[in-house]
């Protein structure tokens, strides 16, 4: 029996080390309760960002307005070293107006934003259209010597179809059972990579290939319907923005243009288009703040989401609403005065969505280096395309220092679950960490992985970073990246419940007694 015994305390003394101090301290939970649901600022921080600053597109004085003031307030709050962090990006550009009217072969006005990054028109310019659909390079040949002087559609047209009407929808058990069922991938992650390369190199190219044609004008069909118009473009490299004016329409309008074409009909358009480039300052920013932990030199908890935004809404659900419940769940853990073991930082970063420009360059001036891939192909890509999958990985001082990181961007929908990128023992950590929330329906955690935000920079070197699972509500349908993305569509009890689980999250990896657990370090290919 005591061989028994002994053999079972050695079991338990294996286990232990993973999750022994993982139990929440409830009465701490019950103090982030209270303050995150009967005294919540979330909404105030979303308002102010979306109604008064609006859009934030990275580089503009909106983005640069937005990292003020959450710095600001950050520190009203009581966070300390509130700072922002620069990173190359090239100019900023905002739109002033846009008036566009099919003129022939009857005038009606149709709805339009220009695609951002492309220079306005100099006035009304009025000139007769050409559909040209072209998906890659190959495409270029049909045209050459067309396209002079036309306003060119370049998108193709797809045949009908019936929409969905699942239009706002929440994760029910089935749902949620799916994603928590380990997917085995069917090879590296890099091999997504070349799509992405091509994606980007394409808008160039085209662009490069209107100018020297002499087209006046290109007109894109905005990917959504139901006149949603996503108006999306990433030329902002200094010396290499577009000369041709850019305009992304709505499906409908867009379709209508070529079915008249399609019939023999003559048609025209009538542009208006003015923006402004700023260029006054080619780095853009991220703000950071955190509150200390104890000792000459702890280790550092962050959390994150992105503060910049695209500029046909006001950038509510994204991310608006990710960065008011981080800023929420450091402003709860401030109220009820804890004194954590570990540093809690706050990263509210740029450039998000022109390829994580803003976290990858915090990875690289805090954590870890790794050599530029100076492929001709990858010209045009951020700085996260141009060091992914690059060896030899040289760690920085904070490397080691750094416990790990909680990211929110998919939209203004309650915490579900999350994703725990293939990391055994914290999905172990994470279960325990949620049972005090079940009661708010977040339980769920999958050991699959979740790109597309600013935990990738993290996770790619190594470190733990993790995204939540969210209730997508109208986010995919109709929300992201288009016109309607305002403080309409988000929801108070959402954020509040999403903030007090932030909050508790970063608190019970700011106390637990060991380094949070990482995944083996990532090594070259053979």
């Amino acid at each position: 029996m005591r061989k028994l015994i002994a053999s079972a305390l050695l079991v338990v003394s294996m286990v232990l080390p993973i999750w022994a101090d993982d139990k929440p301290d409830l009465e701490v939970i019950n103090k982030i309760r209270d303050e995150g649901f009967n005294n919540s600022q979330v909404m105030e921080t979303l308002g102010y960002l979306t109604d008064i600053i609006g859009p934030r597109l990275t580089g503009t004085p909106a983005m640069l307005e937005a990292n003020n003031w959450t710095k600001e307030q950050l520190s009203e709050w009581g966070l300390d070293n509130a700072h922002l962090e620069g990173f190359d990006f090239g100019p900023g550009w905002t739109m002033n107006s846009i008036q566009v009217h099919m003129t022939a072969p009857r005038k009606t006005q149709v709805y339009a934003y220009p695609i951002s990054w492309h220079p306005g028109t100099n006035g009304i310019l009025e000139a007769d259209v050409i559909y040209a659909p072209m998906r890659s390079k190959a495409d270029f040949e049909k045209y050459k010597g067309k396209l002079k002087g036309k306003i060119v559609l370049v998108s193709s047209v797809r045949a009908q179809r019936e929409p969905s009407n699942t239009v706002f929808t929440r994760r029910d058990d089935e749902s949620l059972k799916k994603t928590s069922e380990y997917t085995v991938p069917k090879s590296n992650q890099a091999d997504d990579l070349p799509g992405w390369v091509s994606f980007f190199n394409f808008g160039f190219e085209l662009e490069k290939f209107l100018k020297d044609e002499g087209a006046a004008a290109m007109v894109k069909r905005s990917p959504r319907g139901a006149a949603l118009i996503e108006a999306s473009g990433y030329q902002h490299w200094e010396g290499e923005t577009a000369e041709v004016p850019g305009i992304s329409m709505a499906a409908e309008h867009y379709e209508r243009m070529v079915r008249l074409i399609s019939w023999g009909e003559d048609v025209k358009l009538s542009m208006d288009v003015d923006v402004t480039f700023h260029r006054d300052d080619l780095k853009s920013y991220s703000t950071l703040a955190e509150i200390k932990g104890k000792g000459r030199n702890p280790e550092v908890v962050m959390l994150g989401a992105h503060l910049d935004s695209w500029f046909v809404g006001d950038g509510a659900v994204d991310n608006g609403a990710g960065v008011a419940v981080t800023m929420e769940a450091v402003r709860i853990l401030k109220a009820i005065g804890i004194e954590p073991k570990r540093t809690i930082r706050i990263g509210l970063w740029g450039g998000e969505e022109q390829g994580y420009f803003g976290s990858q360059q915090y990875v690289m001036d805090h954590l870890v280096t790794r050599p530029l891939n100076d492929a001709p192909e990858l010209k045009y890509m951020g700085p996260y395309e141009k060091h992914y999958g690059q060896f030899p990985l040289t760690k920085l001082k904070g490397y080691d220092k750094f416990s790990t990181y909680f990211n929110l961007d998919n939209g203004s929908g309650k915490i579900r679950g999350i994703y725990a990128e293939g990391n055994a023992a914290a999905a172990e950590v994470f279960k325990e960490w949620f049972k005090p929330f079940h009661d708010l329906g977040a339980k769920t955690v999958t050991l699959n992985n979740t790109g597309g935000t600013d935990h990738e920079p993290f996770d790619d070197v190594g470190l733990p970073g993790f995204q939540f699972i969210q209730d997508p509500l109208d986010y995919g349908s109709r929300l992201h990246h288009s016109q309607i993305d305002t403080l309409d569509h988000a929801y108070a009890k959402d954020l509040k419940q999403a903030a007090v689980i932030m909050a508790s999250f970063v608190y019970n990896a700011a106390m637990r007694d060991e380094r949070f657990p990482r995944k083996p370090e990532p090594k070259p290919e053979e």
